[in-house]
């Protein structure tokens, strides 16, 4: 009776398929379901990639919150989203905010995903040590220092508008507008400037450690691939 090593050895159809249904399912880490599946049944996974998809789907369900936000007010408010956008000055902050947040936000942290997913799938380089340590800190910076500085930028900045549609509409204020008590950029955009820019400068952090974290996992992929060649 011919053994498993020397059916493998047998010229036929299914060898390079069973072979690499083998190799693959030799390499799988312990909580990765192989069973008898052909390599084509094999889902890669990264925990990683993960991860980054739920920060995506978090950021995803925050910018749905805040775009319904801004399209009643837009509708109902006074002066409105619309025309606090159309408006400029102040307004610019809510604008330059909003967009910063969709594309650093739900968008960034998606594709993020797919950088983990070819680093701990494609290459076979799963984060361990230091390596993790620069993961966690860039999901957890980054994240929390977009959202925060630019949901400050764009909140302040529809603040200020409706601020200025109010207190600064007032007759005293039309004749002093120099007063500090009519001044938007006192009141409201002012105090602003200072905790949005510690939060970039976390978000900045978050994505320093990303990029640590990648160079680290890609050469010890490099290495494997010199290793086994």
């Amino acid at each position: 009776m011919k053994t498993l090593d020397e059916n493998r050895r047998e010229p036929n159809d299914d060898k390079t398929v069973y072979d690499m249904t083998f190799r693959l399912a030799s390499e799988r880490r312990p909580n990765t379901a192989v069973a008898m599946k052909r390599d084509s049944a094999i889902a890669p996974w990264s925990r990683w990639a993960n991860r980054w998809i739920i920060a995506a789907i978090a950021q995803g369900a925050l910018a749905a919150g805040a775009t319904a936000f801004l399209l009643y007010d837009s509708q109902y408010g006074n002066p409105g989203a619309a025309k606090i956008v159309a408006g400029g000055g102040a307004g610019t902050w809510l604008t330059v905010g909003f967009l910063g947040f969709i594309i650093f936000g739900p968008l960034a942290a998606a594709v993020t995903s797919l950088f983990y997913q070819h680093l701990e799938s494609n290459l076979r380089a799963p984060y361990t040590g230091i390596s993790n340590v620069f993961a966690w800190l860039h999901l957890a910076l980054m994240n929390v220092g977009v959202t925060v500085a630019t949901w400050l930028m764009w909140i302040g900045g529809w603040r200020a508008v409706n601020f200025i549609s109010t207190t600064g509409a007032s007759a005293f204020c039309k004749a002093n507008p120099t007063v500090d008590s009519c001044s938007v950029h006192v009141q409201v955009l002012g105090p602003l400037v200072t905790p949005i820019g510690f939060f970039a400068v976390i978000a900045l952090l978050g994505a320093f450690a990303g990029g640590m974290g990648f160079i680290m996992a890609w050469r010890r992929a490099m290495k494997a691939m010199k290793a086994s060649a």
